[in-house]
Parts: C-alpha cells; structure tokens; sequence
C-alpha cells in the first residue's frame, strides 16, 4: 500500500510535559536554594567566630585585675601573690601554695587555645602558658629556701615578677580578642544586610526567571496544539497534501501530531491507492488494447509484404507473414493477460524479425532466456514494448547499424530481464524525465511508465523498470520481477 512519506523533521530534544515542568521548578528552586544555604552558611561562620571571642573574652576576664577590682574581687595576681606571701613568711606552710589556682589557670589557657585564631592571641596564650609554668617551679623552690630575707627576695625577684607579666599578658590577650570581636562585629552586621539583600535580589530574580519559563513552556505548549488542530481542520476538508510536521519538544505532542499526520497518510493512501489502482487497470487496458491492435505498425508491415512480393522474394514475404501471425497470435494469447516468458520471447522475436525485414541495414539483435526461467509466468507485452522502444528512440535515430540485446537473469527467487542497445541514447536531462516518469507514473513518450506500473501492480513494491543511458553509447533498460506472480 502506498503511504505518504513523511518529511524528515529537525531532531530536538524532547521531554515528557511532567518533566519540563519538574525541570524548570528544580532549575530554579536549587540554585536559589544553594545561594541561601551558602550565605546562611557564612552567617552561622561569623556568628560562631563572634560566640567564641564573646567566650574567650569572659574566661579572660576573671584572670584581669581591672574587672575583677570592679566587682569587689580579688584579682587572680592578687590572691596567688597572697598565698605565696604568707607561706614566705611562715604563715602557712606548702601546702598552702596557690597550686590550685595555677594549675586551673594553666588549663583555662590550654582552653582558650582551642578557641582562639587570632595570631597575636595565640602568641600571647603561648607566653601565659610559660609563665604559668615558671610559677609553679618558682614557687616550689620558694618553699626550699631556709633563710627569710632570701625567701622575701626570692619572692619580689620571681614569683611576683612572673604574676605581672601573666596580668599584663592576659591584658594584651583580651586587647587583641576585643579587637577581633568588635571587627567580626561589623562583618556579621555587613553580612546580615548583604544576606537580607542578597535573599531579596534572590527572590526576585527566581520569580522573574520562574515567570519567564512558565510563559516559554505555556507557548511551547499552545503553539503546536493550535498547529495541530489546523493540521485537523485540513483533514476534514480533505487537504490532506498542506499537512506539515508540527515541531514540539514535548513528546506527548510530538506523539499526537505524528499520530494525526499518520492517520492523515493513510487515509490518503487508500483513496489514492483506490484511484491508482483504477488507473493502472484502465492504462493496463489501454495499452493492452493499443498493443493488439496498432494499425501504424500493422500497415507498414503489410506494405512491406507487399513490396517483397511485387520484388519477387516470396520466401521473405512468406517468413514475414509467419512472423506477423505468431506476433498476432500471441498477443491475444487467447484472452490470457499471463503468459510464459517463453511466449513472451516468442512475440518479441516474431516483432523484431518483422522489423529486421523492414530495417535490415540498421538493425541486429539478439536474445538470451535462459532455459529454466522459460516456463516463468509474466505479464504478457513486459518485453516487446522495450525493444520497440530500443528501436524507434535508439537505434532508429543512429547513424550506421545497431544492435538490440535482450538477456534475462536468474537471481534467485526473482529474476531479471535486460534490454540494451547501442544507439543514441538519451541527454541526462532526457534520462531524468523519463525516470521520474516511471517513478510517478506518468507518461514521458516513450510508454515505458505503462510497463513498469503494471510490474509494480502485479509484483508490488521494489519490482519494475529501471532505466540508465548514456548520450551516442545507448540505452540500458531492466525489468524486475519475482518468479511467483500474484495473479490477482
């Protein structure tokens, strides 16, 4: 059956609807998403970094003698500089060594170490640590020495030295960490109003983006299907040629339009199929009838007989009218539109020897069937037409003498035949309109459309006439057929 082939359309990346709608949601949903993560991310960086300075300067501050003489307390150099004072005097012995305090100094340090990133903070925790160390050695060999005026000196030269400088130390600490914080400080407000306005920038342009793709998809959407009810409309109105493709990137649409213009194709296939079947039988008629009755080659036969005659070569005449009858004879073939090659060879034999008669100076030929496609059925008048052909538009047009080969192929189950002469041939302008002639089934001249349709007819498709030529070299002409003809 005859389709309408459909054009090939541009590849284009097509997406079920649901997921162009999933995509341009997650399009625009996680990169916002991200960017806020990411900014709430700094936000928490900077409000962690202000907690820990916040920490570390209210740990610091309980080893400071300026905050602690505020609230009425004694300073950490205050109490351990008393302890030292009265063991050195003898008022308490070792144990009464601020050892406690130092030793939870020097963990309040170790502490504070893993909170602080400041270098000058850290130099500075380095420096509490060492004497905080040196504290505790200076005030176990306090306790060592005998003598009172050395233990008194002892004490003014080390002990209370190394608590000053822990003051002033943890002073310089608390200096530095107060500057980071009211510097973190202002970042963090900095990065609040940016998060604020960056969150708000955000919004607007996911909105505009989100509004803008809506608008594309809805077009992408309402465009084709308005194409495709034109497409429907035409249908109706039996337009069915003005049908073009619909181009979409949704498969769901893809699909519906293919289905409409399939559906347009076949039913267009049917009724052309109808009408060329109707016209292929009645051009089969036609040419069938022209064929058995063709009064031109029939009067020039018998003058030619007449002339044999009347110049005295009886026998030429004689064979001439015998291959006149088989011609006639076979071309009725007692009403049989099917014959065997064999008596299709036969008519084409009996055709060219009444030509030879009458175009002797110009015209050879020669044919080859092989024995085993003899028996072969084919459509009856599949040869004659191509060496008639061959002759008046080959041969007949070619200065000198030509030559008409006809040869039949075996190809298994289908087989060839071949009809080729060495006369003008055709220019390649020629060579196409009669091709596009026998592809469309028109007439070009020469009638060879009528042949191959009725092969394709009988056959189907693939099957049928091929035609190449080349201009002053001739003419190749071969027929296509199966062994096994669909008689109905």
């Amino acid at each position: 059956m005859w389709e309408k082939q459909e054009r090939p359309e541009k590849k284009e990346k097509q997406e079920k609807l649901e997921s162009k709608m999933k995509w341009m949601l997650l399009s625009t949903m996680i990169p916002m998403a991200i960017l806020i993560i990411v900014l709430l991310i700094f936000f928490w960086h900077y409000t962690d970094k202000y907690n820990q300075l916040s920490n570390n300067l209210a740990v610091s501050t309980e080893y400071n003698a300026n905050y602690r003489n505020s609230n009425n307390d004694m300073s950490f150099k205050d109490e351990v500089d008393m302890d030292i004072y009265y063991v050195s005097i003898g008022r308490k012995g070792r144990d009464g060594l601020p050892t406690e305090q130092v030793k939870k100094a020097i963990d309040t340090v170790e502490k504070l170490k893993k909170t602080t990133t400041k270098k000058e903070s850290l130099r500075s925790l380095k420096y509490l640590t060492n004497y905080l160390d040196n504290l505790q050695k200076r005030m176990n060999q306090l306790v060592e020495i005998k003598d009172y005026e050395k233990r008194q000196e002892f004490m003014a030269n080390n002990t209370e030295i190394l608590t000053t400088l822990f003051e002033k130390e943890m002073q310089n600490y608390i200096y530095q960490e107060a500057a980071q914080l009211v510097e973190v400080e202002s970042q963090l407000a900095g990065n609040v109003r940016l998060t604020i306005l960056t969150m708000c920038a955000v919004i607007l342009i996911a909105t505009f983006i989100l509004m803008r793709r809506s608008f594309r998809l809805t077009y992408s959407i309402t465009k084709p299907i308005s194409e495709i009810l034109h497409n429907i409309k035409k249908v109706g109105k039996g337009e069915y040629k003005t049908i073009n493709a619909v181009s979409a990137d949704c498969i769901e649409i893809q699909e519906l339009d293919s289905g409409t213009r399939k559906m347009a194709g076949r039913i267009e296939g049917l009724l052309e199929n109808v009408r060329k079947e109707q016209e292929a039988q009645h051009m089969t008629e036609l040419q069938l009838i022209q064929a058995q009755v063709n009064p031109h080659f029939l009067y020039n036969t018998l003058d030619t007989i007449v002339w044999l005659v009347e110049g005295g070569m009886e026998q030429d005449a004689v064979d001439m009218i015998t291959s006149l009858s088989v011609f006639f004879r076979t071309s009725l073939s007692k009403g049989k539109d099917i014959i065997p090659l064999s008596e299709e060879e036969r008519h084409t034999l009996s055709y060219l020897e009444i030509q030879q008669s009458r175009y002797r100076d110009i015209l050879e030929f020669e044919i080859r069937i092989p024995k085993e496609l003899e028996s072969v059925m084919v459509p009856k008048l599949t040869l004659q037409p191509l060496a008639e052909n061959a002759l008046y538009h080959g041969i007949k047009n070619k200065r000198g003498k030509g030559k008409i080969l006809i040869e039949g192929f075996d190809l298994g189950d289908d087989m060839m035949l071949r009809v080729t002469d060495n006369g003008q041939g055709m220019t390649p302008q020629r060579l196409h309109e009669v091709q596009e002639a026998i592809q469309t089934g028109e007439r070009a001249g020469f009638g060879l459309a009528a042949v191959s349709e009725r092969i394709a007819l009988y056959y189907g498709p693939g099957y049928g006439l091929k035609i190449s030529s080349v201009e002053g070299e001739g003419t190749v002409m071969e027929v296509y057929m199966a062994k096994r003809i669909k008689e109905s």
